[in-house]
C-alpha cells in the first residue's frame, strides 16, 4: 500500500526579527562600525543603516557580501530576512482578515471546537485564518467560489432545511482523511470480489464494521473513513476520486441504524463501480429530492446496486413472497438467516417497498454511533 503523506505543518511564529537587528548584534560583537562595514562590502553607511533599521530589503547579493565580511552564512541571512518579510505579510494579511471575520457567522463555531478544527469560539482574524486553512484556500471569496464548483448529485431534501456550510465542513474532513488513509491501487475486479464479503458483515457487530469495511476496501483502492454528520447538513454519504489511483468515500451515521447504514456503503459503491470519475456523489438519505437529470439516472443507478447487493437475485423470488406475507416476524428471521443477511436490513427493505408498516419490525435495527474523537463506530 501507498504511505499517507507527511501532515503539512504551516510555519507560523508569533514574532519574528528584522535580520537587521542580528547584524547589529554581530557588529557589535565584531567591534565593527557600520561605516567600517559599508567599506567592506562596498555598500553605502546608509544602506547598512538602512538594513540595520529594517526598512531596506536584504537581497541575497547582499547576503553574499555579509557572509565574506561577518562569517555568517549568506543561507543564514536570506532565511531571515524571508521570515520577516513573511511576518509583515502575514501581520498585513491578518489586518485585512480582521475586517472579514463576519464569514465565521456561516458557520457554527461550537461544532468547530467539537471537532477540532478551530482552537475556540473566538470571532477573530487567527480563527478565520485557521479556517481558510483547513479549507486549503486563500480567503472566503475563493471558497465560496470553490463550492459553487462542485459537480455534484445531490439526494437532497425539499422538507429538510440543509446548511451548505455545516455540510462543507464534514465534506474537507472527509476528503483530508481519506488522502492520509493507505491504500492499494485502485481495482475494479478486486472490490466487486469483495461485494459478498462486505455484505457478510452485516451480521457482525456494529462496532466492528468501520475498521473491516476501511480494511477490506483500502484493498482495492478505495478509502473508506467514517465521519459523523454535523447538524443540519443530513449527509449519509460521498463518493469523490482523489486520483486517478484512489477514490474516497466518507460515511456519516445519519438515521443511526443498520439498515440505513448498509444501504449507504453499498450506494457509495455503486457510484464507484457504475458511474465515472468526474462527479463528487453526495448522498442524503431522504427520498424526495430535487435532482439534476444526470444526477437522477446516477442515483437510481446506485440505489438499485445497493439493493440488489443486499438481496441478490438469487433471493427475490423468496423475498416476494416474504413481502406478501411479512407476519409473523419469524418469517423475517426465517428470510435473513437464509440469505445470510442481518434482520434489521430485511425490515428496512420491507418498510421502503410498503410491505410492512414503518412502527412494525424496528426491534430488529441495529444502533451504529459514530465517535467524534477517533472517527469510528461504538
Amino acid at each position: 500500500m501507498t504511505s499517507p503523506p507527511t501532515p503539512y505543518i504551516a510555519y507560523n511564529p508569533d514574532s519574528a526579527r528584522p535580520p537587521g537587528e542580528t547584524l547589529k548584534e554581530q557588529l557589535d560583537a565584531l567591534g565593527i562600525p557600520q561605516a567600517d562595514l559599508a567599506r567592506r562590502t562596498g555598500l553605502s553607511t546608509k544602506h547598512i543603516n538602512q538594513i540595520v533599521q529594517g526598512t531596506a530589503v536584504l537581497t541575497p547579493e547582499t547576503a553574499l557580501l555579509l557572509e565574506r565580511t561577518t562569517k555568517i552564512p549568506a543561507s543564514m541571512w536570506n532565511q531571515l530576512e524571508a521570515a520577516w518579510r513573511t511576518h509583515i505579510t502575514r501581520d498585513q494579511e491578518l489586518r485585512q482578515l480582521g475586517r472579514r471575520v463576519d464569514w465565521l457567522n456561516n458557520f457554527s463555531l461550537s461544532e468547530l471546537v467539537k471537532r477540532r478544527i478551530l482552537p475556540n469560539k473566538d470571532k477573530t482574524a487567527e480563527n478565520l485564518e485557521r479556517l481558510l486553512a483547513f479549507f486549503g484556500v486563500a480567503d472566503p471569496e475563493v471558497a465560496e467560489d470553490l463550492w459553487r464548483g462542485y459537480r455534484t448529485a445531490f439526494r437532497r431534501s425539499t422538507v429538510l432545511e440543509v446548511n451548505d456550510y455545516a455540510t462543507v465542513i464534514w465534506l474537507r474532513q472527509a476528503e483530508l482523511q481519506a488522502r492520509d488513509l493507505p491504500c492499494e491501487p485502485f481495482d475494479r475486479a478486486v472490490l466487486t470480489a469483495l461485494l459478498p464479503r462486505l455484505r457478510a458483515l452485516t451480521l457482525e457487530k456494529p462496532e466492528t464494521w468501520p475498521g473491516q469495511i476501511s480494511r477490506l476496501c483500502a484493498q482495492a483502492g478505495v478509502a473508506v473513513v467514517f465521519i459523523p454528520a454535523p447538524p443540519h447538513s443530513h449527509v449519509s454519504g460521498v463518493t469523490r476520486w482523489l486520483t486517478p489511483d484512489k477514490v474516497g468515500v466518507a460515511l456519516s451515521d445519519r438515521f443511526k441504524k443498520d439498515d440505513h447504514f448498509w444501504f449507504t456503503v453499498f450506494h457509495e459503491i455503486g457510484h464507484i463501480l457504475l458511474h465515472g470519475k468526474r462527479l463528487t456523489f453526495l448522498d442524503n438519505t431522504d427520498r424526495e429530492d430535487e435532482r439534476t437529470s444526470e444526477g437522477d439516472r446516477s442515483e437510481e443507478e446506485a440505489d438499485a446496486f445497493a439493493a440488489e447487493t443486499l438481496i441478490p437475485p438469487e433471493h427475490s423470488a423468496a423475498y416476494r413472497r416474504l413481502a406478501s406475507r411479512p407476519m409473523p416476524f419469524t418469517n423475517i428471521e426465517v428470510f435473513a438467516r437464509q440469505a445470510g443477511l442481518a434482520p434489521g436490513i430485511v425490515v428496512g427493505r420491507l418498510q421502503h417497498d410498503g410491505a410492512l408498516d414503518w412502527t412494525h419490525g424496528n426491534k430488529y435495527k441495529r444502533t451504529v454511533r459514530l465517535d467524534l474523537t477517533d472517527g469510528g463506530a461504538s
